[in-house]
């Protein structure tokens, strides 16, 4: 649960000097924008500076197959990985998806991309040794993991599957490679994919196994992660209206019912946490074209609505049993992404948005509801896969990979993608900090989005211009100094595309072949008469930090 505090002013002079720090912190339409250039008002709220929701440490992180160890986390693919992993400060890496259910683990098996061995567990282990090996006295690994095995029915494709399967997946593998010391980066071991899908939809047969694996102790000594739910990709009006078939979505309090107790009991230093997946859009939508992909429909404020009625209906009912709410898998469509969509600056953009809206969601049934950011996730990972099928990798990357692996048979250094550069961004600037909460926007359709944190003493405001054409703004701060930094398009080809170009860049800045990061690079510069003038360009996104009085 995000905590927040809600003290106001008790007396007139207070509220006079709060009001008068309102008028001191707005952001207000500019003047004079230049020719193409809409402008904007936005009105950051400083009345009750304490106030806000918080966003945790290990708030980003990825979600990779099983079928993918040796591209991402192989000898030789593991240094720039690990550079990369590190370059987010703090983050959880979940090891599953579907594969966790089509893969069995075998200790005696050759280590190949069809099965999980113990070779594929030291490999995730070294890769966090790798990138927690400055923790020093850290209390909590910078890098921890959730390890998916299979909980569904046993089939001709997983003959294998049972609570035994999972046991000795755990005592015959994660132990062992998780020893000396290694046991705290595991989260926790997650119990089937999508079980939704698995269990077609037969809620009582499911119940009935997680509670035989959960009176199984199949998980131990390591807390269960559960229950990874998928949901429909429908408007939030018709799953509100239970108007359209919503697999399990309305039956989150009869499963963490039956595991909230036994996941409270069992913490882990990253904390219990409920799981959920969501996906705006799929690749696949020959049969109901809502589903269809677009990076008009990406950006647009009825996707965001849709993935906030989403993560508040489940926050909600994850934080009144103890649990944090984790969006464990996401990106920009279902079945791998879709080429001009999840691969171009716009995947950037709303992965941006999206994380924000996870930390601070606003119900659209319920207007007003989380103003405060009390509630929301905890974090959330961003799916990572083959593009065409399970168990070739040779066929190159899911459209919508944040990191790219090297399809090569050389296995080599994997490469930050557009949407790497969003959690770049948010892990310096927004991560740890407190005083989460959306920012007012006139007029109400303008299409920007903006939210303000708080870290130490220091004020950062994001801005996220979700259109194709400049957005311009004023800051009127009683700051002295300012430092702006920003996230923006790039086309190499020169051709000058901005939604739809094929990279993104920070401060003009790329990561290195070598997965590490050159830093940051912002604009500085002092702040007169009160004003600072910020123009965004299309598919821009922005941060401004206050310093100084």
């Amino acid at each position: 649960m995000l905590r927040s505090s809600s003290r106001s002013p008790a007396n007139p002079r207070r509220r006079a000097r709060a009001a008068a720090a309102v008028a001191a912190l707005a952001l207000l339409a500019a003047p004079a924008a230049p020719a193409g250039a809409a402008d904007t008002a936005l009105q950051l709220d400083d009345t009750r500076p304490g106030r806000g929701g918080v966003i945790p440490s290990h708030y980003v992180g990825f979600s990779i197959e099983w079928s993918l160890i040796e591209r991402y986390m192989g000898d030789n693919a593991r240094p720039a990985f690990a550079n990369l992993l590190r370059n987010l400060g703090t983050g959880e890496l979940r090891i599953g998806g579907s594969s966790q259910d089509l893969m069995p683990f075998d200790p005696a098996a050759p280590n190949t991309v069809r099965v999980i061995t113990p070779e594929d567990l030291h490999a995730v282990r070294t890769t966090l040794d790798a990138v927690n090996a400055r923790d020093g006295r850290r209390a909590v690994p910078s890098w921890g993991t959730i390890l998916g095995t299979t909980l569904a029915p046993p089939d001709a494709e997983r003959p294998w599957a049972g609570p035994e399967h999972a046991r000795r997946f755990v005592t015959d593998g994660v132990v062992p490679a998780f020893a000396k010391g290694a046991e705290r980066t595991v989260a926790g071991i997650g119990l089937g994919n999508e079980p939704d899908i698995s269990y077609r939809y037969d809620l009582a047969r499911y119940l009935q196994d997680l509670t035989t694996y959960r009176d199984g102790a199949v998980t131990q000594p390591f807390p269960i992660v559960a229950p990874s739910t998928s949901e429909t990709i429908a408007p939030w009006q018709a799953i509100d209206a239970r108007a359209v078939p919503t697999r399990f979505f309305w039956d989150w309090p009869a499963i963490l019912d039956v595991i909230a107790p036994e996941m409270n009991a069992r913490r882990g230093a990253y904390g219990a946490l409920a799981t959920d997946h969501f996906y705006p859009m799929a690749r696949g939508c020959t049969t109901n074209e809502y589903r269809c992909a677009s990076i008009e429909r990406l950006l647009s404020d009825e996707r965001l609505a849709n993935l906030a009625y989403d993560v508040y209906t489940h926050a909600v009912e994850a934080n009144r049993r103890g649990l944090i709410y984790r969006l464990q898998e996401t990106n920009t469509a279902a079945g791998r992404g879709v080429d001009g969509v999840s691969n171009v600056a716009a995947s950037a953009l709303w992965a941006l948005a999206m994380m924000f809206e996870s930390a601070c969601p606003q119900p659209p049934n319920a207007p007003g509801a989380n103003a405060e950011c009390a509630t929301g996730a905890g974090g959330i990972n961003l799916h990572n896969a083959e593009v065409q099928r399970f168990f070739f990798p040779e066929e190159g990357n899911a459209f919508y990979n944040a990191i790219a692996y090297d399809p090569s048979p050389a296995a080599g250094a994997p490469a930050a993608a557009a949407p790497y550069y969003a959690l770049l961004l948010f892990s310096r600037f927004a991560q740890e900090t407190r005083g989460l909460r959306p920012v007012a926007i006139a007029p109400a359709g303008a299409r920007v989005k903006a939210w303000q944190v708080q870290s130490g003493g220091e004020r950062r405001l994001f801005v996220l211009n979700m259109s194709g054409e400049p957005q311009a703004v004023t800051v009127a701060a009683r700051a002295s100094r300012y430092a702006l930094d920003r996230m923006t398009p790039y086309d190499p080809t020169g051709a000058g595309r901005t939604l739809d170009a094929p990279q993104v860049r920070i401060d003009g800045r790329a990561v290195a072949a070598d997965g590490s990061w050159p830093g940051f690079a912002p604009e500085k510069g002092k702040i007169r008469h009160g004003r600072l003038r910020v123009t965004l360009g299309a598919g821009e996104a922005a941060v401004v930090t206050l310093r100084g009085r």
